[in-house]
């Protein structure tokens, strides 16, 4: 808007930046006395609308002039009171007054602030304090060069959204609707008005529309002359300015400033172009109404463009409101100010000039670019591109260099800003920008209604001052605020309450951070290295290149409002505040040396990578946690906030995946469920107290131990106050292996297939042993893995209370994981102690299904003390006292009896034709062996027992009588055996208590060598005696895999007699027979899975009685060739009469009874394969007839060979 310069009305200047808002009565001039004389206010109306700017006030003023500026004056004579009514008090400027004689005064209004202005004059003052946040800090405030105190107060920082500290002398603002101008106002509107009478016009010669034009100082006009004390003007359309200082220095320095501009292109439909070339120096001064001075400009007011090229040169712009380069269209055209090289500095003392400046109102583009040379200004902006139509601004740089220094309040590097709906780009590609301010200096920004990008690509950025930031995006419409950083490069603040990196979303749209350098903070409460606002949300993206430092204010990265998604992998130091709404933090790498604060309402943080040293804490609302990061390590803090009720409808959730932790209540805070995933925990520190019950959707809560994840104590009690989920492994142990942790419950406890481990001294009811205390209900099914910590086993009463339940509990919500064995005893898992009453807990007990003793009833008989119940034998403790039993069959089917080893040897008698040339001499003779066997100890033991071996033998000496009619003879030889034998234990208590019958196996061999030597008399009776060595090897491998190798050797004696009769004359025998075996085998100790088993020696020694019964076919025929046939049935009783040895399991002796008595039946036959070779064999059936249970069969196949 234009300044009036008609005296017909009193108007408040939009061209300050002020607006007058509110309600009040304004008055308009009816008459005019004069130019040296001002109206008096009688008439209203409604303020009309100006700019964005205002001042806060209250109260009745009254407005004068005063005269001489120093001289006050009392009388109060054409002056009308003016009523603000709570509304903004407005900030007048006059177009060069004068004093008059007769001059207003000021009163003095009652108990307010007294508040006004008029260019040239002094103000008289109340010196009551403000009560408003515009005047917090001052009674006074004026502009345009009034005499003031120069003291600090608040003024409104658009850029910021906030109140800053300022000077009195610098331009005060309020809160705006919409997007305002930022930094000081600018008098870009009074740069470009109408012309002042000072002006020539011409001054380098004529120029045709479109033509160019070149001022070089030469004299040619005349007026071309250095230093163009009326400036330099042309208004022609579409012309070109070209100020050539290349053949030698240019000066242009008019000499009396007035309120337009020193130098300005010219006006037309075309493209108005001013470009300077060489050794150019423009120097301005200062107005004399504090206007604004301009050292080049380009003014377009159709729809053509306007064009400012400094390719060299130096532009010193002096004054208040000093521009050095200032582009404007008023129609589509575009406004572009470019630095090529050269040098343009502006000096003011009211921080309003502007060095490269382009400017549009309707919907032309604004540019301003600085490819190179240096800008230095003690106003308010460096490089400012704005566009108050429709248009786009884009302030650009990609060299050069911009010092923003010692200005008042604020300024800033390179600015692109729109007041309509157009888009801001504000990009650094190169260079380096320093601005300095006390109220706000600023980088890099873009500011506008629509989208507002600030891209630093290169060069570097610092703001220094109060509320500084060094890159900076605000949109106050729908559009997006955005800021951008590429790697390697530096934004920096410095200043109490400055930013690095800043996104401000004022309006409904939203805003996005991304940062690849290096952003540094400043000091303060609202200082931090990236800053955000917005009722939108946005985005906030830290790279892995990214180092955020907010060690001054501590910290790193603030946002103030909306929903925000904060990503990072970069290096950040200090804290990261998100403060309300549903944010989304991740941590993917990097590092965070500072706190998380998520602040209130639903938020999610996600740490997947890198290091956080703070902590996360969340506040009021649900918030989600997912830790998978490997640089956690429980030290860190992780707090839900809030509290662990779900009452209030808030549910925090914790998840830590795949991690490994020590934590405990001191660094798990206020989660309502903590889930544990493929995660193991060390439990350490203070109570962990998580929720309890079901959230308000029926979903439980508490701690849940998911099937991959572990729980264990680093300490020997720990408590979580809350229910617990155990689909995983609890474990109870210390590391040391001593049992006597616990961990307690206060809660419910509910297994899901889960695990609790612990240590236990497997003993006695008094053992020490690690305990599950559950202070509530439990449900679901766990398994209990239990570890021996040095117990030898012993048989228990009441049992080893493991798990405390003082709640519910059903008999299968704890099971054992594996079998509980010490020494000989296996340990069941039962419910309910047998004589404390505690129906509910859960005991260790080696006794078969303890059932409760009942206790003492008043006034009864007393109840006998407690005895153990028959007790539970680990499965092995059958196959290492029956495995003997085992071995000594096959040792003594080894020692065999006569007629199975050998055969019929009467053949040699009965044979005999003398058809040989002599008798034989030589025997071997060979058997095969196997059988199948069942056997039972009287008590519980037993096994199934399959064998096999394989024997030869030799007869190395037979010795005949020598007497023609004696048939007797002797046979002496050696025998070699091997043997092996599968074994198949079982357990008839353990099979009756639903526990498995069957208890294990044994794989045993057996190495023999033997001597035998056997006596025939003439009437077919004998003596058999057989002496055996033997080795054994045993392997036997338990139920539940557990395995033992036992070793052992021993010694076996055999002596069998028998008579054979002849039934009648036919060719049946009938041959009593008798033999008494003994055999004994030292074992030697070992330890198997469990505990040491002791060696011991085993004996045997079996009787047997029975008869063969034989049919013989004689072969003393004439026929030679015939040999004699024989069959055979057998029946024998036999006894045993040693019973197992005992075997010392642990320090256990365990035994079984195994004396017995059985029958035995058999058949067998003898064959001539040739005349000297024999084929025999048979079998045999056997079955107890007292004692305990045995049945078998077994079978033979034997050779013989004589010669």
């Amino acid at each position: 808007m234009a300044p009036k310069r008609s005296l017909g009305r009193l108007v408040p200047s939009g061209l300050l930046g002020r607006t007058i808002l509110g309600r009040g009565r304004w008055g308009v001039c009816r008459t005019l006395s004069g130019p040296d004389r001002m109206c008096v206010i009688s008439a209203q109306h409604s303020p009309p609308p100006l700019s964005q700017d205002a001042v806060w006030s209250r109260g009745t003023w009254r407005l004068g002039i005063v005269h001489n500026l120093k001289r006050r004056n009392t009388s109060n004579v054409g002056c009308q009171t003016f009523e603000a009514n709570q509304s903004l008090l407005p900030l007048l400027r006059t177009d060069r007054f004068r004093a008059t004689s007769r001059p207003c005064t000021v009163a003095r209004p009652r108990n307010r602030d007294q508040l006004g202005v008029l260019d040239g004059g002094e103000l008289l003052h109340s010196s009551h304090p403000p009560n408003t946040a515009a005047h917090s800090a001052t009674d006074l405030y004026g502009v345009r060069g009034n005499k003031m105190n120069r003291t600090f107060r608040s003024v409104y920082n658009e850029a910021l959204g906030a109140w800053v500290a300022a000077s009195e002398v610098s331009a005060a603002r309020g809160k705006r609707s919409s997007g305002a101008v930022l930094g000081a106002a600018f008098l870009a509107a009074a740069a470009f008005g109408g012309a002042s009478p000072a002006w020539a016009a011409s001054e380098c010669g004529t120029i045709a529309a479109g033509g160019t034009v070149t001022c070089n100082g030469d004299g040619s006009p005349a007026t071309d002359a250095a230093p163009y004390a009326s400036g330099i003007f042309y208004s022609t359309p579409d012309a070109k300015l070209v100020l050539d200082g290349t053949a030698g220095a240019l000066t242009v320095q008019p000499a009396t400033p007035v309120i337009a501009v020193a130098n300005r292109g010219g006006a037309g439909a075309g493209t108005r172009e001013v470009q300077i070339n060489g050794d150019v120096r423009i120097t301005t001064m200062a107005g004399t109404a504090g206007g604004p001075t301009i050292g080049a400009q380009a003014y377009q007011t159709q729809g053509g463009n306007a064009l400012v090229v400094q390719n060299g040169g130096t532009i010193n712009a002096v004054g208040e409101n000093a521009f050095g380069i200032a582009v404007r269209t008023d129609g589509g055209g575009t406004a572009s100010a470019i630095q090529n090289g050269g040098s343009i500095s502006t000096t003011g003392t009211g921080g309003s000039g502007v060095a490269l400046f382009s400017e549009t109102y309707s919907t032309g583009a604004a540019v301003a670019t600085q490819n190179g040379g240096s800008i230095t200004t003690n106003g308010s902006h460096a490089v400012y591109a704005l566009a108050r139509g429709n248009g786009s601004a884009t302030a650009t740089q990609t060299g050069g260099s911009i010092n923003a220094a010692s200005s008042t309040f604020t300024n800033a590097g390179v600015v692109a800003q729109t007041l309509g709906t157009g888009d801001a780009h504000a990009v650094q590609t190169g260079g380096s920008i320093v601005t300095n301010g006390f109220g706000g200096a600023l980088g890099t920004v873009a500011s506008g209604s629509g989208n507002a990008t600030t891209e630093q690509r290169g060069g570097s950025v610092t703001a220094n001052g109060i509320n500084a930031i060094a890159v900076a995006a605000v949109s106050s419409g729908a559009g997006t605020a955005t800021a951008v950083q590429a790697a390697g490069l530096t934004a920096s603040a410095t200043g109490a309450n400055s930013n690095g990196i800043a996104a401000y979303a004022r309006g409904s749209g939203r805003y996005a951070v991304s940062v690849a350098g290096s952003a540094i903070g400043g000091s303060g409460s609202t200082a931090a290295a990236v800053h955000t606002s917005g009722a939108g949300g946005g985005t906030i993206d830290i790279a892995s290149s990214a180092m955020l430092d907010g060690s001054r204010s501590g910290t790193a990265v603030l946002d103030e409002t909306g929903a925000v998604v904060v990503t990072s992998s970069g290096s950040v130091t200090g804290d990261i505040l998100t403060n309300a709404g549903n944010d989304s933090i991740s941590l993917v790498a990097g590092s965070v040396k500072g706190k998380i604060d998520a602040g209130a309402d639903d938020d999610r943080f996600t740490w997947s990578g890198g290091t956080l040293s703070g902590g996360f804490f969340g506040q009021n609302g649900s918030d989600t946690a997912l830790v998978s990061a490997a640089g956690y390590n429980g030290s860190q803090i992780l707090d839900g906030g809030d509290d662990v009720s779900a009452t209030d409808g808030w549910v925090d959730r914790l998840t830590l995946q795949g991690v490994t932790a020590t934590a405990g209540g001191d660094t798990l805070r206020n989660w309502e469920s903590i889930t544990l995933d493929n995660t193991r925990l060390i439990l350490a520190g203070t109570p962990l107290t998580v929720g309890a019950g079901v959230d308000g959707s029926g979903n439980p809560l508490g701690l849940f131990i998911r099937s991959s994840s572990s729980v264990s104590l680093g300490q020997s009690a720990f408590t979580v106050n809350g229910d617990v989920h155990n689909a995983g492994l609890i474990n109870l142990r210390s590391a040391s292996g001593v049992p006597g942790n616990v961990l307690s419950i206060f809660g419910n406890y509910a297994g899901a297939n889960g695990i609790v481990q612990l240590n236990t001294v497997l003993g006695n009811d008094a053992s020490v042993t690690d305990k599950l205390v559950v202070n509530g209900n439990t449900g679901g099914t766990t398994r209990v893995l239990v570890n021996n910590a040095g117990g030898a086993g012993a048989a228990t009463i009441n049992g080893i209370q493991v798990v405390k339940v003082t709640g519910t509990s059903s008999e299968g919500n704890f099971t054992l994981a594996a079998p509980v064995q010490a020494g000989a005893f296996e340990y069941g898992l039962h419910r309910g102690g047998r004589t404390d009453g505690d129906a509910n807990s859960f005991y260790l007990s080696s006794v078969y299904n303890p059932a409760p003793i009942p206790g003492v009833i008043p006034g009864a008989a007393p109840v006998p003390a407690p005895v153990p119940a028959p007790e539970v034998f680990r499965p092995a403790a059958s196959g290492y006292v029956m495995g003997q039993l085992a071995t000594a069959e096959l040792g003594l089917g080894l020692l065999g009896s006569l007629h199975k080893r050998v055969g019929e040897q009467q053949t040699l008698k009965w044979d005999y034709c003398g058809c040989d040339a002599k008798a034989p001499e030589d025997q071997v003779w060979m058997r095969l062996h196997a059988q199948r066997l069942d056997v039972d100890g009287k008590r519980q033991f037993g096994f199934e027992q399959e064998m096999q071996y394989f024997q030869l033998g030799k007869d190395l000496a037979i010795r005949y009588s020598g007497d023609a009619g004696d048939k007797s003879r002797s046979h002496t030889g050696i025998s070699v055996g091997y043997g092996r034998t599968n074994v198949n234990f079982n357990d008839r208590r353990r099979g009756d208590a639903g526990m498995g019958y069957d208890t294990g196996k044994m794989k045993g061999e057996m190495l023999t060598l033997g001597a035998y030597h056997t006596r025939y008399a003439d009437n077919g009776s004998y003596l058999d005696l057989v002496g055996q060595l033997h080795s054994v090897r045993n392997d036997y491998t338990d139920r539940y895999g557990g395995e033992g190798k036992q070793k052992g050797a021993g010694l076996g004696l055999s002596v069998e007699v028998g008579r054979p009769w002849q039934i009648g004359e036919s060719q049946w025998l009938i041959e009593p027979q008798a033999q008494l075996t003994y055999q004994v085998t030292r074992y030697r100790g070992f330890v198997d899975n469990v505990s040491p088993v002791g060696g011991f020696t085993s004996e045997s020694l079996r009787g047997r009685v029975g008869a063969r019964l034989s049919w013989n076919d004689k072969a003393e025929r004439s026929d030679q060739l015939t040999r004699t046939n024989t069959f055979y049935f057998t029946a024998n009783l036999l006894h045993e009469f040693k019973d197992p040895e005992a075997v010392t399991i642990g320090s256990t002796a365990v035994s079984e009874w195994g004396k017995q008595t059985w029958a035995e039946v058999g058949v067998g036959a003898q064959l001539p394969l040739s005349r000297t070779t024999y084929l025999y064999g048979g079998l045999q059936y056997q079955r107890s007839l007292s004692g305990a249970h045995r049945e078998g069969v077994s079978g033979q196949l034997g050779v013989r060979v004589a010669w």
